[in-house]
Protein backbone atom coordinates (compact mmCIF):
# COMPACT_ATOMS: atom_id res chain seq x y z
CA UNK A 1 0.00 0.00 0.00
CA UNK A 2 2.77 1.90 0.79
CA UNK A 3 3.78 2.13 -2.79
CA UNK A 4 0.75 2.88 -4.39
CA UNK A 5 0.80 5.91 -2.18
CA UNK A 6 4.51 6.74 -3.93
CA UNK A 7 2.71 5.90 -7.19
CA UNK A 8 -0.06 7.98 -6.30
CA UNK A 9 2.47 10.88 -5.42
CA UNK A 10 4.34 10.59 -8.57
CA UNK A 11 1.38 10.44 -10.93
CA UNK A 12 0.45 14.13 -9.17
CA UNK A 13 3.43 15.42 -9.74
CA UNK A 14 3.21 14.16 -13.36
CA UNK A 15 -0.40 15.82 -14.01
CA UNK A 16 0.76 19.10 -12.12
CA UNK A 17 3.42 19.34 -15.14
CA UNK A 18 1.52 19.23 -17.67
CA UNK A 19 -1.68 21.17 -15.78
CA UNK A 20 0.58 23.94 -15.23
CA UNK A 21 1.88 23.80 -18.91
CA UNK A 22 -1.63 23.46 -20.19
CA UNK A 23 -1.71 27.82 -21.05
CA UNK A 24 1.39 28.07 -22.94
CA UNK A 25 0.44 27.00 -25.95
CA UNK A 26 -1.40 30.18 -26.25
CA UNK A 27 1.83 32.11 -26.88
CA UNK A 28 1.83 30.76 -30.61
CA UNK A 29 -1.42 32.62 -31.20
CA UNK A 30 0.09 35.62 -32.50
CA UNK A 31 -3.32 37.14 -34.01
CA UNK A 32 -5.56 36.62 -32.12
CA UNK A 33 -6.61 38.21 -28.67
CA UNK A 34 -7.16 36.53 -25.36
CA UNK A 35 -10.94 35.80 -26.24
CA UNK A 36 -10.20 34.36 -29.08
CA UNK A 37 -7.89 31.56 -27.80
CA UNK A 38 -10.24 31.01 -24.81
CA UNK A 39 -13.02 30.35 -27.07
CA UNK A 40 -10.84 28.02 -28.88
CA UNK A 41 -9.68 26.26 -25.48
CA UNK A 42 -13.39 26.26 -24.15
CA UNK A 43 -15.04 24.66 -27.14
CA UNK A 44 -12.14 22.06 -27.84
CA UNK A 45 -10.41 21.76 -25.19
CA UNK A 46 -12.87 21.55 -22.09
CA UNK A 47 -15.73 19.90 -24.20
CA UNK A 48 -14.51 18.69 -27.58
CA UNK A 49 -11.29 16.26 -26.31
CA UNK A 50 -12.98 15.22 -23.26
CA UNK A 51 -15.49 13.83 -25.14
CA UNK A 52 -13.45 11.86 -27.55
CA UNK A 53 -11.33 10.34 -24.67
CA UNK A 54 -14.35 9.32 -22.63
CA UNK A 55 -16.35 7.16 -25.45
CA UNK A 56 -12.87 6.08 -25.88
CA UNK A 57 -12.05 4.81 -22.14
CA UNK A 58 -15.74 4.29 -20.67
CA UNK A 59 -17.80 1.58 -22.42
CA UNK A 60 -21.54 2.22 -22.88
CA UNK A 61 -21.30 5.65 -21.86
CA UNK A 62 -24.89 6.22 -22.28
CA UNK A 63 -26.42 3.19 -20.90
CA UNK A 64 -23.78 4.70 -17.57
CA UNK A 65 -25.45 7.68 -17.86
CA UNK A 66 -29.17 6.77 -18.11
CA UNK A 67 -28.26 4.28 -14.59
CA UNK A 68 -27.65 6.84 -12.97
CA UNK A 69 -30.38 9.32 -10.67
CA UNK A 70 -30.90 12.78 -12.59
CA UNK A 71 -29.96 14.31 -8.60
CA UNK A 72 -26.68 13.21 -9.50
CA UNK A 73 -26.07 14.40 -12.92
CA UNK A 74 -28.19 17.52 -11.67
CA UNK A 75 -25.19 18.18 -9.14
CA UNK A 76 -22.60 17.57 -11.31
CA UNK A 77 -23.82 20.00 -13.14
CA UNK A 78 -23.91 22.52 -11.05
CA UNK A 79 -20.64 22.08 -9.81
CA UNK A 80 -19.93 21.60 -13.61
CA UNK A 81 -21.12 25.07 -14.38
CA UNK A 82 -20.14 26.70 -11.17
CA UNK A 83 -16.05 25.59 -12.12
CA UNK A 84 -16.96 27.16 -15.52
CA UNK A 85 -17.24 30.76 -14.16
CA UNK A 86 -14.18 29.90 -12.27
CA UNK A 87 -12.26 29.04 -15.77
CA UNK A 88 -13.03 32.69 -17.16
CA UNK A 89 -12.05 34.49 -13.80
CA UNK A 90 -8.98 32.59 -13.64
CA UNK A 91 -8.42 33.38 -18.00
CA UNK A 92 -8.58 37.19 -17.60
CA UNK A 93 -6.33 37.12 -14.01
CA UNK A 94 -3.92 35.41 -15.82
CA UNK A 95 -3.71 38.45 -18.56
CA UNK A 96 -3.22 40.44 -15.77
CA UNK A 97 -0.91 38.75 -13.05
CA UNK A 98 1.20 36.45 -15.35
CA UNK A 99 1.11 32.34 -15.16
CA UNK A 100 3.09 32.21 -11.52
CA UNK A 101 0.76 34.31 -9.41
CA UNK A 102 -2.46 33.63 -11.04
CA UNK A 103 -1.44 29.74 -10.65
CA UNK A 104 -0.37 30.79 -6.79
CA UNK A 105 -3.32 32.49 -6.01
CA UNK A 106 -6.47 30.65 -7.40
CA UNK A 107 -5.16 27.29 -7.07
CA UNK A 108 -3.56 28.28 -3.43
CA UNK A 109 -7.55 28.95 -2.72
CA UNK A 110 -9.46 25.89 -4.41
CA UNK A 111 -6.63 24.01 -2.68
CA UNK A 112 -7.53 24.60 0.93
CA UNK A 113 -11.64 25.13 -0.01
CA UNK A 114 -11.27 21.34 -2.21
CA UNK A 115 -9.69 19.97 0.87
CA UNK A 116 -11.75 20.91 3.65
CA UNK A 117 -15.17 20.51 2.00
CA UNK A 118 -15.19 16.60 1.28
CA UNK A 119 -13.14 16.19 4.74
CA UNK A 120 -15.97 17.87 6.49
CA UNK A 121 -18.99 16.78 4.31
CA UNK A 122 -17.92 13.53 3.74
CA UNK A 123 -15.41 12.46 6.36
CA UNK A 124 -15.88 14.21 9.62
CA UNK A 125 -15.16 11.81 11.94
CA UNK A 126 -11.95 11.98 11.04
CA UNK A 127 -10.95 15.75 11.15
CA UNK A 128 -10.21 14.76 15.58
CA UNK A 129 -7.57 12.54 13.75
CA UNK A 130 -4.04 12.14 12.98
CA UNK A 131 -5.08 12.12 9.53
CA UNK A 132 -7.26 15.29 9.84
CA UNK A 133 -4.66 17.37 12.14
CA UNK A 134 -2.06 16.85 8.93
CA UNK A 135 -4.64 17.82 6.21
CA UNK A 136 -5.93 20.77 7.84
CA UNK A 137 -1.40 21.63 8.85
CA UNK A 138 -1.07 21.31 5.17
CA UNK A 139 -3.73 23.51 4.08
CA UNK A 140 -2.69 26.20 6.76
CA UNK A 141 0.66 25.52 4.63
CA UNK A 142 -0.85 26.35 1.74
CA UNK A 143 -2.60 29.47 2.79
CA UNK A 144 0.67 30.68 3.78
CA UNK A 145 2.25 30.02 0.15
CA UNK A 146 -0.83 31.98 -1.38
CA UNK A 147 -0.36 34.90 0.46
CA UNK A 148 3.66 35.05 0.41
CA UNK A 149 2.85 34.73 -3.45
CA UNK A 150 0.53 37.46 -3.54
CA UNK A 151 2.74 39.59 -1.57
CA UNK A 152 5.23 38.75 -4.41
CA UNK A 153 2.80 39.52 -7.09
CA UNK A 154 2.54 42.99 -5.77
CA UNK A 155 6.31 44.05 -5.61
CA UNK A 156 6.99 42.45 -9.02
CA UNK A 157 3.96 45.04 -10.09
CA UNK A 158 5.67 47.85 -8.50
CA UNK A 159 9.22 46.80 -9.74
CA UNK A 160 8.21 46.32 -13.52
CA UNK A 161 5.90 49.95 -13.61
CA UNK A 162 5.99 53.31 -12.02
CA UNK A 163 3.06 53.03 -9.24
CA UNK A 164 -0.13 54.55 -10.38
CA UNK A 165 -4.32 54.21 -9.50
CA UNK A 166 -4.18 52.38 -13.12
CA UNK A 167 -1.76 49.90 -12.04
CA UNK A 168 -3.33 49.50 -8.41
CA UNK A 169 -6.51 48.76 -10.07
CA UNK A 170 -6.05 46.04 -12.63
CA UNK A 171 -3.60 44.01 -9.56
CA UNK A 172 -6.24 43.98 -7.09
CA UNK A 173 -8.48 43.33 -9.85
CA UNK A 174 -6.36 40.18 -10.96
CA UNK A 175 -5.94 39.17 -7.59
CA UNK A 176 -9.63 39.16 -7.17
CA UNK A 177 -10.72 37.73 -10.22
CA UNK A 178 -7.72 34.84 -9.36
CA UNK A 179 -9.07 34.18 -5.26
CA UNK A 180 -12.78 34.05 -6.33
CA UNK A 181 -11.48 31.96 -9.05
CA UNK A 182 -9.81 29.30 -6.99
CA UNK A 183 -13.01 29.42 -4.38
CA UNK A 184 -15.02 28.43 -7.33
CA UNK A 185 -12.24 26.07 -8.77
CA UNK A 186 -12.82 23.58 -6.34
CA UNK A 187 -15.85 22.80 -7.24
CA UNK A 188 -14.57 20.35 -9.58
CA UNK A 189 -13.14 18.40 -7.37
CA UNK A 190 -16.67 18.24 -5.25
CA UNK A 191 -18.20 16.94 -8.62
CA UNK A 192 -15.17 13.80 -8.28
CA UNK A 193 -16.20 13.90 -4.63
CA UNK A 194 -19.80 13.58 -5.27
CA UNK A 195 -19.64 11.31 -7.64
CA UNK A 196 -18.75 7.77 -6.44
CA UNK A 197 -22.50 6.29 -8.02
CA UNK A 198 -21.03 7.37 -11.79
CA UNK A 199 -17.92 5.69 -10.93
CA UNK A 200 -19.74 2.28 -10.03
CA UNK A 201 -21.78 2.75 -13.34
CA UNK A 202 -19.32 3.01 -15.11
CA UNK A 203 -17.20 0.13 -13.98
CA UNK A 204 -20.65 -2.36 -13.97
CA UNK A 205 -20.63 -1.49 -17.51
CA UNK A 206 -16.66 -1.86 -18.22
CA UNK A 207 -14.91 0.57 -17.33
CA UNK A 208 -11.14 0.44 -15.70
CA UNK A 209 -10.67 1.59 -12.28
CA UNK A 210 -8.09 3.92 -13.89
CA UNK A 211 -10.64 5.35 -16.27
CA UNK A 212 -13.64 5.39 -14.65
CA UNK A 213 -13.91 8.77 -13.29
CA UNK A 214 -13.72 10.05 -16.96
CA UNK A 215 -17.41 9.37 -16.54
CA UNK A 216 -17.60 11.46 -13.87
CA UNK A 217 -16.04 14.60 -15.16
CA UNK A 218 -18.09 14.56 -18.90
CA UNK A 219 -21.54 16.11 -17.46
CA UNK A 220 -19.14 18.73 -15.40
CA UNK A 221 -17.29 19.95 -18.40
CA UNK A 222 -20.06 20.08 -20.34
CA UNK A 223 -21.62 22.49 -17.84
CA UNK A 224 -18.50 23.63 -17.31
CA UNK A 225 -17.14 24.91 -21.02
CA UNK A 226 -21.06 26.95 -21.55
CA UNK A 227 -19.60 30.00 -19.01
CA UNK A 228 -16.50 30.26 -20.81
CA UNK A 229 -17.69 29.57 -24.60
CA UNK A 230 -20.92 32.28 -24.03
CA UNK A 231 -18.19 34.81 -22.20
CA UNK A 232 -15.75 35.02 -25.45
CA UNK A 233 -18.41 35.00 -27.80
CA UNK A 234 -19.86 38.17 -26.01
CA UNK A 235 -16.59 39.98 -25.30
CA UNK A 236 -15.79 39.19 -28.99
CA UNK A 237 -19.20 40.50 -30.45
CA UNK A 238 -18.49 43.43 -28.06
CA UNK A 239 -15.56 44.42 -29.83
CA UNK A 240 -16.30 43.59 -33.16
CA UNK A 241 -13.10 40.75 -33.86
CA UNK A 242 -15.29 37.41 -34.15
CA UNK A 243 -14.41 37.79 -37.81
CA UNK A 244 -10.93 37.11 -36.49
CA UNK A 245 -11.45 33.34 -35.79
CA UNK A 246 -11.13 32.89 -39.89
CA UNK A 247 -8.20 35.15 -40.16
CA UNK A 248 -5.66 33.99 -42.93
CA UNK A 249 -3.31 31.65 -41.38
CA UNK A 250 -4.75 31.00 -37.95
CA UNK A 251 -6.00 27.23 -38.75
CA UNK A 252 -3.78 25.74 -36.57
CA UNK A 253 -4.78 28.06 -33.77
CA UNK A 254 -8.07 25.57 -33.31
CA UNK A 255 -5.48 22.93 -32.89
CA UNK A 256 -3.50 25.02 -30.38
CA UNK A 257 -7.32 25.37 -28.65
CA UNK A 258 -7.31 21.41 -28.72
CA UNK A 259 -3.54 20.92 -27.56
CA UNK A 260 -4.22 22.92 -24.24
CA UNK A 261 -7.07 20.74 -23.61
CA UNK A 262 -4.81 17.69 -23.95
CA UNK A 263 -2.54 18.72 -21.65
CA UNK A 264 -5.22 20.41 -19.21
CA UNK A 265 -7.44 16.89 -19.46
CA UNK A 266 -4.65 14.78 -19.28
CA UNK A 267 -3.78 15.79 -16.40
CA UNK A 268 -7.17 15.67 -15.01
CA UNK A 269 -7.44 12.17 -15.85
CA UNK A 270 -3.84 10.91 -14.04
CA UNK A 271 -5.07 13.27 -10.82
CA UNK A 272 -8.43 11.17 -10.80
CA UNK A 273 -5.96 7.96 -10.73
CA UNK A 274 -4.13 9.24 -8.22
CA UNK A 275 -6.99 9.65 -5.73
CA UNK A 276 -8.03 6.02 -6.50
CA UNK A 277 -4.19 4.72 -5.44
CA UNK A 278 -4.68 7.18 -2.22
CA UNK A 279 -7.74 5.53 -0.79
CA UNK A 280 -10.89 7.15 1.46
CA UNK A 281 -9.57 10.16 1.79
CA UNK A 282 -8.16 10.38 -1.93
CA UNK A 283 -9.79 13.84 -2.73
CA UNK A 284 -9.27 15.37 0.53
CA UNK A 285 -5.39 14.80 0.31
CA UNK A 286 -4.86 14.71 -3.33
CA UNK A 287 -6.67 18.20 -4.07
CA UNK A 288 -4.11 20.25 -2.39
CA UNK A 289 -1.19 17.86 -3.26
CA UNK A 290 -2.13 18.67 -6.48
CA UNK A 291 -2.67 22.70 -6.80
CA UNK A 292 0.26 23.03 -4.34
CA UNK A 293 2.43 21.23 -6.75
CA UNK A 294 0.47 23.12 -9.87
CA UNK A 295 2.02 26.39 -8.33
CA UNK A 296 5.41 25.05 -7.83
CA UNK A 297 5.78 23.72 -11.58
CA UNK A 298 3.62 27.46 -13.35
CA UNK A 299 6.62 29.40 -11.02
CA UNK A 300 9.53 27.20 -12.64
CA UNK A 301 7.87 27.93 -15.86
CA UNK A 302 7.02 31.31 -14.88
CA UNK A 303 11.05 32.29 -14.81
CA UNK A 304 11.68 30.13 -17.67
CA UNK A 305 9.43 32.34 -19.71
CA UNK A 306 10.70 35.82 -18.10
CA UNK A 307 7.83 36.93 -15.96
CA UNK A 308 10.26 37.91 -13.61
CA UNK A 309 13.18 39.38 -15.27
CA UNK A 310 14.02 42.98 -14.53
CA UNK A 311 12.07 42.83 -11.21
CA UNK A 312 14.78 42.61 -8.80
CA UNK A 313 15.75 39.91 -6.24
CA UNK A 314 13.10 40.93 -3.76
CA UNK A 315 10.36 40.14 -5.67
CA UNK A 316 11.40 36.84 -6.89
CA UNK A 317 12.93 35.80 -3.55
CA UNK A 318 9.21 36.06 -1.71
CA UNK A 319 7.71 33.97 -4.24
CA UNK A 320 10.38 31.70 -3.63
CA UNK A 321 9.81 31.41 0.43
CA UNK A 322 6.10 31.33 -0.59
CA UNK A 323 6.71 28.29 -2.63
CA UNK A 324 8.28 26.76 -0.08
CA UNK A 325 5.18 26.45 2.26
CA UNK A 326 3.54 25.16 -1.03
CA UNK A 327 6.41 22.56 -1.24
CA UNK A 328 5.62 21.78 2.39
CA UNK A 329 2.26 21.28 1.89
CA UNK A 330 2.94 18.66 -0.44
CA UNK A 331 5.49 16.76 2.19
CA UNK A 332 2.67 17.10 4.84
CA UNK A 333 -0.18 16.02 2.77
CA UNK A 334 1.78 13.10 1.01
CA UNK A 335 2.79 11.83 4.50
CA UNK A 336 -1.31 12.04 5.36
CA UNK A 337 -1.55 9.83 2.67
CA UNK A 338 0.65 6.87 3.35
CA UNK A 339 -0.57 7.23 7.13
CA UNK A 340 -4.08 7.23 5.63
CA UNK A 341 -2.92 3.97 3.64
CA UNK A 342 -1.51 2.08 6.05
CA UNK A 343 -4.60 2.22 8.16
CA UNK A 344 -6.64 1.49 5.76
CA UNK A 345 -4.11 -1.78 4.84
CA UNK A 346 -4.45 -2.87 8.59
CA UNK A 347 -8.43 -2.42 8.77
CA UNK A 348 -9.51 -3.75 5.59
CA UNK A 349 -6.68 -5.70 3.16
CA UNK A 350 -9.27 -5.83 -0.07
CA UNK A 351 -10.42 -1.82 -0.16
CA UNK A 352 -11.97 -0.42 -3.45
CA UNK A 353 -12.60 3.00 -3.27
CA UNK A 354 -15.97 4.63 -3.48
Amino acid sequence: MASQTVQAVLLVLCAAIMNAAYSLPMKLNKKWQWEHSWFAFSVFGVAVVPTIIALLTVPQLASTYNSVSMGTLTAMVLFGASWGVSLVFFGLALSRLGLAISFAVCLGTSAAVGALTPLIAQHSDQIMTRQGGLIFLGVLSIIVGVALCGLAGKHREGALQQASADVRHGFWVGYLLAFVSGILGSMLNLGLAYGGSIQRAAQEHGASLAMMSNAVWLPCLYAGFLPGAIYCYILMRKKGNVKDLRLPGTWYYWLVGATMGLLWYGSIILYSISTVKLGDLGTAIGWPLFLAAIVVASTVFGVATGEWARTGTRPITIMVLGVGFLVLAIAILSYAGRAQSASILFANPVHVNS
